[in-house]
């Protein structure tokens, strides 16, 4: 099989010396109806060895193992970049579980590249930003009335009733009033994000 491999990455740890290796290869078998072909991911380290898609594919004459993606292919750019960095981050992670446990393994490289170092505050923050999403639309639908009704009131130069004013005031009032709420619950879970 053919396929990219890039430096051996030497590591000393608590005098265990590991290599990793990180090889891009394509999976002909699994070529797509357009005739792209996935490149795939194998970290080998001290033999052992797990594999991954990249997310990327790129047609069969588009590929050299030792280049890449080769000029030819519209997006070799991108992919290249996008191989890079999958490169680089592999390779922190392959320091941060050294450090962690003192002994790296594949599957343990890998799990950490795909897992975000803050992944249960990602997951909370996407409830969260799905709370925001009902609360939002019933805002928008409420407004979108209100403005509809304001709109054919003073249609045509008319003036609505002192009485009407009025109403609508209050309306525009409590749809303020649920906006800024909104707003400052939103901001809140922005600041603590960064936080």
């Amino acid at each position: 099989m053919k396929g990219a491999i890039f430096n051996r990455f030497t590591s000393t740890f608590m005098n265990f010396k590991q290599n990793l290796t990180i090889l891009f290869f394509l999976v002909r078998n699994k070529k797509s109806k357009d005739g792209k072909i996935p490149i795939y991911v194998r970290v080998t380290i001290d033999g052992l060895n797990e594999k991954f898609s990249s997310g990327c594919k790129v047609l069969d004459e588009n590929w050299d193992p030792k280049k890449l993606a080769l000029p030819t292919d519209p997006s070799h750019k991108q992919t290249n970049k996008t191989l890079g960095q999958i490169k680089a981050d592999l390779e922190r992670h392959f320091d941060l579980i050294q450090a962690k446990s003192g002994l790296a393994t594949p599957t343990l490289v890998i799990e950490s590249y795909k897992t975000p170092l803050n992944g249960q505050k990602l997951k909370d923050e996407k409830v969260k930003n799905l709370a925001f999403s009902p609360k939002l639309d019933d805002l928008i639908d409420n407004y979108i009335k209100f403005s509809e009704k304001k709109r054919k009131a003073y249609e045509f130069d008319q003036v609505p009733s002192p009485e009407r004013k009025i109403l609508f005031e209050n309306q525009e009032s409590v749809l303020q009033k649920e906006l800024d709420k909104i707003s400052t619950e939103a901001n809140f879970y922005r600041c603590y994000r960064q936080g």
